[in-house]
C-alpha cells in the first residue's frame, strides 16, 4: 500500500447523539467528512466605539444603568423604573449585564428572598457615559428651538 503526500485524511470519530433519539444502528462510529487543518484567519481588533455599543447595545441597558446609579434596587423597583419593559425582557437584560460584569446580584435571605441589583465597579465606570447621554437627551428635547440656537446657547455665544 502506497501513501500519497497531501492526500486528504478521513478520521473516524464517535457520533454523540441523545440516547432516547438514537437507534442502535446510529450509535456506532461513523466516517467523518474530510478533515483539513484550520487556516489561520487574521483577527481584526475591534474599535473602542464598537465595544461600547456592544456593552450598552441592549434596548433597556442605559435605562437600567440610570436606575442603578442611585443605588441598589430590587427587581420590582427596576420594573417600575424602566418604561415598557416586560419581566422576561428585564430579566434577560439583567442576566446578560451580570454576565458582562456591569451588575451584581445580591439575594437577601429574607422571608421572600428579594434579589437586589447594583452596579459593579465596572458598571460604575458607565456613570459619566449615561450622564452624558442624559444631558444630550435634554439638549435634544428642548422645545421650539433650532439646533443652531441650542448649540450657540450652550457655547455661550
Amino acid at each position: 500500500m502506497s501513501s500519497q503526500a497531501g492526500a486528504p485524511v478521513r478520521v473516524l470519530r464517535p457520533v454523540v447523539t441523545p440516547p432516547r433519539l438514537a437507534p442502535a444502528c446510529l450509535a456506532a462510529a461513523r466516517i467523518a467528512p474530510l478533515v483539513r487543518p484550520p487556516e489561520a484567519r487574521p483577527t481584526r481588533t475591534r474599535m473602542p466605539l464598537e465595544l461600547s455599543v456592544e456593552i450598552l447595545g441592549g434596548p433597556f441597558r442605559p435605562l437600567i444603568v440610570w436606575g442603578l446609579i442611585w443605588g441598589p434596587r430590587p427587581f420590582s423597583e427596576l420594573m417600575r423604573h424602566v418604561p415598557d419593559v416586560t419581566k422576561r425582557a428585564l430579566r434577560r437584560e439583567l442576566v446578560e449585564m451580570e454576565r458582562i460584569g456591569l451588575v451584581t446580584r445580591d439575594v437577601r435571605p429574607d422571608t421572600n428572598r428579594k434579589a437586589f441589583y447594583a452596579l459593579s465597579p465596572f458598571g460604575e465606570s458607565l456613570r459619566p457615559v449615561v450622564g452624558a447621554m442624559y444631558e444630550w437627551g435634554l439638549l435634544c428635547a428642548e422645545p421650539r428651538r433650532t439646533w443652531d440656537e441650542r448649540t450657540r446657547s450652550r457655547a455661550g455665544a
